[in-house]
This record gives C-alpha cells, structure tokens and sequence, in this order.
C-alpha cells in the first residue's frame, strides 16, 4: 500500500510540476526561437546579399515613379534593415515584425540613414490596426509571407492600407514545380521546417495568391536563385514583383 501511495504522489508531483513548468518551458523556448532565428536570418542575408541585389534593384525602382515628396512605406518583417538601401530619401518607414529581437539590429541599421524616418512596431502581417485604411503609398514583403498564419488576411490588409495608385513590392520563395526532386523535400521537410524557422512554410503559393488578391494590376516573375548551400536549395524558387492597388 504504502509503495502505491508513494508511485501516486509521485505521479501527482510529475504533473503538477509538468503544468507548472509547462508555459513557462514554453515562453523560454519560444524566446531562445526567436533569438536563434533573428541570427540565423543576419548570417542569411549577409550571406546571400549579392545574390538578391539584382531582384532588389528591379523591384524597388518603381519609387522612381512614384511622387517626389516624403513616402510613406511600410515593411512586413523588416529583419536586420537589408532592404534600407533601396528606400527613398526621406521615407517615413514603418517597421512591422513580430521578432523583438530584430528590433536592436534594426534601429543600428537604421542609424545610417539619417534621410529615412524609420519606426518599429511589433506586430504581424495579418493585423494591420495601428495603420488607416489607405495611409501608405508602399508596402515592402521580401521573404516574410512564407511565415505568416493567414497568407489571404496578410494580403487583404495590405491592399486596405495601400492609397490608391499605392505600390506593394515583394520577392518571396514558392513551392516548386510538382514532380520536381526539390517539391519532393519540401513537403517531406515541411513540418520540421516549420517549426525550426518561425513558421516558415516550404510549400507556399505566394504567387498565386497576390494575383488573385484584387489587386488593379500586377507585374510577377518566377525564377530560380542558385543557392550554394543546399539546404537553402529548397527555397530556390522565388516569385518577385509589384501589385499595384
């Protein structure tokens, strides 16, 4: 009897210490995620910066177009500021990223654009609430909408904040060709994928969805990045362009 009593009250102990524990392990994991994750993507983009700049450069001369007054742009997921260099003097620019922790590097990037107005808001794609409704004349995605929750909401608040006239300027990796060896990985590493890299989905159809997201015109290429390392091989198919609102 007394054996049964010890193994109950142990068992009892186990799990209130695993319900106790549990959040708690939880916001720590979730914290050490996020810390990794905002290093990983500095090494990333330090990494491949020569081989975005010429994507960058096409898509990000349409503010050659746009009025010659102050901007106002906003940027979904704006990491470490890799896109800083391409913005317009004098850009009022409003960070949106759901990382604290890109915010430092982000602000020290920001010090060397003195002409640019730059803000930080920790939030997400899919609830843009702190803007009104047609308040932006541009939005900057580039390798974020692979990670949001709801693809649909993320581009439908977009298209609520843009003026009319208003730019929405991206590049992203999509799913690969059916049948291709690289569509076979991606779905078999999605889900480990997932949850190393924030949410990161391998097999996402970005392109689809921004051309039939109602936007009054939109100018959309696909191709290939040859990534040296071959894990990233899995994001080698992009999609880059500008939906006009």
């Amino acid at each position: 009897m007394f054996c049964i009593k010890t193994i109950l009250a142990l068992v009892v102990v186990f799990v209130a210490g695993i319900l106790f524990l549990g959040p708690r392990l939880r916001r720590w994991a979730n914290k050490r995620s996020k810390i990794w994750f905002n290093d990983f993507n500095k090494q990333y983009l330090k990494d491949c910066k020569e081989l975005f700049r010429p994507t960058q450069e096409k898509i990000f001369k349409c503010f050659h177009q746009m009025p010659e007054r102050p901007l106002k742009v906003v940027e979904l997921g704006a990491g470490a500021g890799a896109n800083f260099d391409f913005l317009p003097k004098y850009a009022e620019l409003v960070c949106i990223d759901p990382n604290e922790y890109a915010k430092k590097d982000l602000l020290i990037k920001a010090e060397q654009y003195p002409d640019i107005k730059v803000t930080f808001e920790i939030g997400v794609a899919e609830d843009l609430s702190s803007l009104a409704d047609e308040s932006v004349d541009a939005v900057i995605s580039t390798h974020v909408l692979c990670s949001v929750k709801d693809l649909n909401q993320s581009l439908k608040e977009v298209l609520r904040v843009l003026k009319k006239g208003g730019k929405f300027m991206f590049m992203e990796h999509i799913e690969d060709v059916n049948g291709s060896r690289i569509h076979f990985w991606q779905h078999f590493l999605k889900v480990p994928w997932h949850f190393a890299l924030q949410g990161c989905n391998l097999t996402q159809t970005t392109n689809i969805s921004i051309q039939k997201a109602g936007f009054s015109n939109v100018e959309l290429d696909i191709f290939e990045l040859d990534f040296k390392k071959v894990q990233l091989k899995l994001i080698g198919r992009q999609c880059a362009g500008v939906a006009t609102k």
